[in-house]
C-alpha cells in the first residue's frame, strides 16, 4: 500500500512538472526508488521511452540510490592525537596537520557546495519552465535534481562534522600546548638541511627544463629522458620544501610554548612565503597549517600581540601582492613589457604636464596684471605657445617611458598622415591658422572686427583652433581660425583707433545745396554727439553723392572715436535722428517716392 502511494505521489508530481521532493525527502526511500525503477520498465515496455531514455533515468536513479546510501565514515578521536602523558612535538606536529587537513576539507565541500547549488537551480528552472514537447524528459530531471539535494544533504553534513572535529582538534593542541617537549636545535639544523636540497632539486629542475628546450626537435627518446628527469627534480623539489614546511610548523610552535611572539611571526612570513611556491592541495594544506598557527598565537600571545604581528604580516602580503600586480606585464610593446605601474607613470607625467601648462598660464595672467601696458595678444600668445609646448614635451616624456621612440620621423608622419586621412584636414588647418593669427597679429584680442554683415563684434579670445568673438548683441561666436585665413576680415581696430561714418540721406528737388550743408553741420555742432571735433584733418562734412528720381542724396561724414565703434548701429541711429531733427528745423523738405498721372482723354460712356 505504501508502494502505491509513493507512486501516485511520483506520478501527481510529474504531472505538476514542479520539483518532487519525496525523491530526497522520504523516509522510505528504498521502497520509493524500487517503485520508482518498476515505473521505469513499465514505460519502456508500453513504448513511452526509448531504450536510450530508459538507460539514462536508469543509471540516474541508481546514482541517486547509491547517494541517498551514503553513509559519513567517522572522524579520528581528537584526544587520541596527543598521549596522555608527554605529548611529543611530532605528535602536536600531526594534531597541527590533522586539523588543517580538516579546514582544507571544509573548504573543499563548500566549494562543491556552491557548485551544486548552481546545478539546482537550473535544474529547477529547468523542470519548471519544460514544455509539452519535452514533457518525456521530467523524471530524469527529477531525478538529476534529487541526486544533487541529497549530496547537497551529505555534504552539509560532512561540512559541519569536518568543522566540528577541526575546532576540537585546535582546542585539544591549545590546550595542551604547553605539555609538548621542544628541540629548537634539531629543528633549525633540519630546516638547514631541506634548505640545502630545494637549492639541489632546483638547480636540478632548472637544468632539466633547459636541457629539455633544447631537446624538443631532437629524438623523441631523448626527451622522455629528459622529461622523466623534470618531473623527478620537481617531485625532490616539492619534498624538499614540504620537508622544511614541516620542521618550520614545529619550530613555529615550539615559539608558541616558549611565547617568541617575535621571531614566530617572522617565521611565519617565511612559511607563507614558502608555501606559494608549492601548488595543488599541498599548498592549501600548508597555507592552512598557517591559519590555524595564527589562530594558537591569538590564544597564547594575546589579541594585542597577533592583532600587531598579523596587521604586519597582512601589509607586507598586501603590499607585494599589490607590487606584484603594479609590475606584471600586460603586453609587450617594441619589446618592452607595459606594465599597470608603467601606464600609471606614463598618465602621471601627462598629468603633471596639464597642470604644469595650466600653472604657467595662470602665471602670465597675474604677468599681465601687473603690467597692464603690454599688449594682451602677447601676453595670450606667450600663454598659448607654452602652455602647448608644455604639454608636448610631456607627452614626448610619457612615451618615452612606455618605450616608445619619438625620434623615429616615420612613426610621426604616418600617425600624422592616418590621422590627415580620416578626416583631421578641418583641425590641422585650424591649428596652423591659429598659430599664423598669433604670430602676425592681424587679428588681436580687442579688436572690432567684421567677417560678413550679419558678424560683427569684438574679439573677446583667441586660442589655437577657434577664436571667440562677442557680437554687439552681447552674443559669443565661436569662429574656427581657417576663416579668418580664408575669406576677408574688416578689422575696425588694426592700425587707428579712429574711423570715419557715412550716414545717407535724401532731400527734395529744389532745395538749396548750402542750405543743407549749412543746417546738418550747425545742428551737429550744437549736439552732444561724440565725435572728432578738433581735429583740422577729420572735421565733418557733408557730400552730395548722387541725384536720383525721387530725391537729391547726400552723405555726412563724421570721424568717431574707438569708444564709440563698438555701437556703430546705434551710433548711426543717433546721427540719423539728428539728420531728421536739422531737416525739419529748417523746413527743408524730406522726399518720398510719388507719381503723377496725366489723362489725355476719358471714355464717352464711362459713366
Amino acid at each position: 500500500m505504501r508502494t502505491l502511494l509513493l507512486f501516485f505521489l511520483l506520478i501527481g508530481a510529474l504531472q505538476a512538472a514542479d520539483v518532487n521532493a519525496t525523491l530526497y525527502e522520504s523516509s522510505d526511500k528504498p521502497a520509493l526508488y524500487k517503485a520508482l525503477r518498476l515505473q521505469i520498465d513499465s514505460a519502456q515496455s508500453a513504448g513511452t521511452l526509448t531504450q536510450a531514455q530508459a538507460d539514462a533515468e536508469r543509471a540516474e536513479l541508481e546514482r541517486l540510490r547509491r547517494a541517498a546510501a551514503q553513509t559519513p565514515a567517522p572522524e579520528e578521536d581528537p584526544d587520541a592525537l596527543l598521549s596522555k602523558t608527554g605529548p611529543t612535538l611530532a605528535q602536536g606536529y600531526e594534531a597541527l596537520a590533522a586539523a588543517a587537513l580538516a579546514s582544507v576539507k571544509k573548504e573543499s565541500a563548500e566549494r562543491k557546495l556552491r557548485d551544486i547549488q548552481s546545478k539546482l537551480t537550473f535544474l529547477k528552472q529547468t523542470i519548471e519552465q519544460i514544455t509539452t514537447e519535452e514533457k518525456f524528459r521530467l523524471r530524469a530531471y527529477q531525478l538529476q535534481f534529487a541526486y544533487y539535494k541529497v549530496q547537497q544533504q551529505n555534504l552539509e553534513t560532512r561540512r559541519d562534522r569536518l568543522e566540528r572535529y577541526g575546532k576540537a582538534v585546535s582546542g585539544t593542541l591549545s590546550k595542551r600546548l604547553k605539555e609538548i617537549r621542544c628541540t629548537d636545535a634539531d629543528l633549525q639544523t633540519e630546516m638547514q638541511t631541506a634548505d640545502g636540497a630545494i637549492d639541489k632539486s632546483l638547480q636540478r629542475k632548472l637544468a632539466a627544463e633547459i636541457a629539455l628546450e633544447g631537446a624538443e626537435l631532437e629524438e623523441a627518446a631523448r626527451s622522455e629522458r629528459l622529461t622523466a628527469a623534470l618531473e623527478k627534480a620537481g617531485g625532490d623539489y616539492s619534498k624538499a620544501l614540504q620537508t622544511k614546511l614541516e620542521s618550520a610548523a614545529k619550530l613555529a610552535l615550539c615559539m608558541l610554548i616558549e611565547a617568541k611572539n617575535d621571531t614566530f611571526f617572522a617565521l611565519l612570513d617565511t612559511m607563507d612565503a614558502d608555501a606559494t611556491r608549492l601548488s595543488g592541495e599541498v599548498r592549501s594544506r600548508f597555507r592552512a597549517q598557517n591559519a590555524q598557527l595564527r589562530a594558537l598565537a591569538k590564544a597564547h600571545f594575546g589579541v594585542t600581540a597577533l592583532v600587531v604581528g598579523d596587521t604586519l604580516h597582512e601589509t607586507k602580503v598586501l603590499l607585494q601582492r599589490a607590487g606584484d600586480t603594479l609590475t606584471a606585464p600586460l603586453f609587450i610593446f617594441n619589446e618592452r613589457p607595459i606594465s599597470i605601474l608603467s601606464l600609471l607613470k606614463a598618465l602621471t607625467i601627462l598629468i603633471a604636464g596639464f597642470f604644469l601648462g595650466a600653472f604657467y598660464k595662470r602665471w602670465i595672467v597675474r604677468l599681465a596684471r601687473r603690467w597692464p601696458d603690454m599688449s594682451q595678444m602677447s601676453m595670450r600668445l606667450a600663454s598659448n605657445i607654452g602652455y602647448y609646448l608644455i604639454v608636448f614635451i610631456a607627452v614626448i616624456i610619457a612615451m618615452g617611458s612606455l618605450g616608445i621612440d619619438m625620434t623615429s620621423i616615420s612613426l610621426i608622419a604616418g600617425a600624422l598622415s592616418i590621422g590627415v586621412g580620416f578626416g583631421l584636414q578641418t583641425v590641422v588647418s585650424n591649428f596652423i591658422a591659429g598659430i599664423i593669427l598669433m604670430f602676425e597679429r592681424t587679428i588681436r584680442i580687442g579688436d572690432t572686427i567684421e567677417i560678413s554683415d550679419v558678424l560683427r563684434g569684438r574679439v573677446t579670445d583667441m586660442r589655437i583652433r577657434s577664436t571667440t568673438v562677442k557680437t554687439f548683441d552681447n552674443i559669443d561666436i565661436v569662429v574656427p581660425n581657417s576663416s579668418f585665413i580664408q575669406n576677408n576680415v574688416i578689422n575696425w581696430t588694426l592700425e587707428d583707433a579712429t574711423r570715419r561714418i557715412h550716414i545717407p540721406f535724401g532731400v527734395a528737388y529744389g532745395t538749396e545745396v548750402d542750405a543743407v550743408k549749412k543746417a546738418v553741420l550747425e545742428e551737429l555742432k550744437e549736439s552732444s554727439l561724440t565725435y572728432i571735433r578738433h581735429d583740422p584733418e577729420k572735421q565733418p562734412e557733408v557730400w552730395m553723392v548722387n541725384m536720383n528720381s525721387s530725391s537729391v542724396d547726400f552723405e555726412l561724414i563724421v570721424w568717431v572715436e574707438w569708444a564709440n565703434k563698438n555701437r556703430p548701429s546705434a551710433l548711426r541711429s543717433d546721427f540719423l535722428i539728428l539728420i531728421y531733427n536739422a531737416l525739419n528745423k529748417h523746413g527743408i523738405q524730406i522726399p518720398f517716392p510719388q507719381l503723377d498721372l496725366y489723362v489725355k482723354q476719358l471714355p464717352k460712356d464711362g459713366l
